[in-house]
């Protein structure tokens, strides 16, 4: 049998060039409330603790609840725009206007019904702080 001719080697096709591109529609971090009794609840939304961590890897996320115990229900009500940067800072690391600034927005969501109770835009966002 006659050896066979060598073969030459095939040109391996380059590697595509990956291009990550940012989503045209920024989705705001999302914040979850629920109040009781005694206080209110802050929880930070997994998939927005996944994208703070992209974006801001030099800051620790260990925190993803906070509560924050009231005296009166009067004081329950109001929790929310009282201490919305606080709220953010704890369970962020980051504060609330650099987090709108780079997503957006910063929703403080009802859990249950997803109802949106308050929205810190970025300032040059059309809908910069709104209070439902």
């Amino acid at each position: 049998m006659p050896p066979s001719p060598a073969r030459k080697p095939r040109p391996t096709p380059r590697a595509a060039k990956v291009t990550t591109r940012r989503p045209t529609v920024r989705e705001p971090v999302v914040i979850y409330v629920a109040s009781s009794i005694d206080g209110t609840s802050f929880a930070l939304d997994p998939e927005s603790q996944e994208r703070i961590r992209s974006a801001f890897p030099g800051v620790d996320l260990s925190t993803r609840r906070v509560f924050i115990s009231h005296d009166t229900r009067e004081a329950a009500k109001t929790s929310i725009k009282r201490f919305e940067d606080q709220v953010a800072i704890l369970l962020t690391g980051v504060d609330a206007r650099r987090l709108a600034n780079r997503f957006g927005a910063v929703s403080f969501r009802d859990p249950s019904s997803e109802r949106e109770l308050l929205r810190l835009a970025s300032p040059a966002s059309p809908l910069a702080a709104q209070r439902p």
